[in-house]
């Protein structure tokens, strides 16, 4: 069995495995799939590296922690447009994952031009609430210190890069961070599959659909996708984010 389908049982499996807290018998894992009777021949091969086999089928995420050594910090903006010098950054979102714990930040910015039409309806932004909004300076010097000795995690990340970078060049603050770019990550580890964008990957994984396309939900939505993506590539093998997909 290849491809979404694949991936859409295997995480089938991995949801009943998280939702008991211990390893079960594959007789037992096959009722998350409805299946009865002898189910070794259909079960074995959804095992990729998320699972252990060890009196039963396991997570490696109960053996090691994601993110493993490092602190992880997945960040999204929404833009007017698409042109970067052109367009501008009107959200900023960041989560900073670090030994446990979440630190979470996410500010609408003002704009001097307001977004297109076409990103109105995308993200349900409209100009009317970012004419109260924060400058950009001031929520990037808010955001900052999340990206302190962080892995930086951008799903799409030229995209985001193009207009993040030059932002934070204009107010001093360097961006000196290794970025892992969670698309690239994804098309190593679901393998088989067409697209890579948020919206198939969460479909992929069985997320509920986005409405709108806003920043910290982009970037909740990210950090679902990247521990799936990090626990099938360092399959019981724990290494630093940085090590499996650097960017740059």
């Amino acid at each position: 069995m290849e491809g979404p389908l694949r991936y859409r049982l295997a995480t089938r499996l991995a949801r009943r495995l998280r939702a008991e807290g211990r390893p079960l018998p594959l007789e037992a894992l096959g009722e998350a799939l409805g299946l009865r009777g002898p189910v070794e021949k259909i079960l074995l091969p959804l095992l990729d590296g998320r699972f252990f086999r060890e009196e039963g089928v396991g997570l490696w995420e109960w053996r090691y922690p994601f993110p493993k050594g490092e602190a992880v910090a997945v960040l999204d903006l929404e833009t007017t447009g698409l042109a970067p010098g052109v367009n501008e950054i009107m959200e900023v979102a960041l989560l900073r994952l670090e030994e446990g714990k979440r630190l979470a930040y996410g500010s609408l910015v003002r704009t001097r031009k307001p977004p297109s039409p076409f990103v109105q309806r995308l993200t349900g932004i409209h100009p009317d609430e970012l004419l109260s909004a924060p400058p950009l300076e001031a929520v990037l010097e808010e955001a900052y210190p999340l990206l302190q000795g962080a892995t930086l995690v951008i799903h799409h990340a030229p995209f985001d890069l193009s207009f993040l970078r030059p932002a934070l060049e204009r107010v001093g603050l360097p961006l000196e961070n290794p970025v892992v770019d969670s698309l690239r990550l994804a098309r190593r580890a679901f393998k088989g599959v067409k697209r890579y964008g948020l919206d198939a990957l969460s479909e992929l994984l069985e997320l509920p659909p986005r409405g709108v396309h806003r920043a910290m939900g982009d970037v909740e939505r990210t950090a679902l996708v990247l521990h799936e993506a990090y626990y099938i590539l360092s399959a019981g093998r724990p290494k630093p984010l940085r090590d499996l997909g650097r960017f740059s």
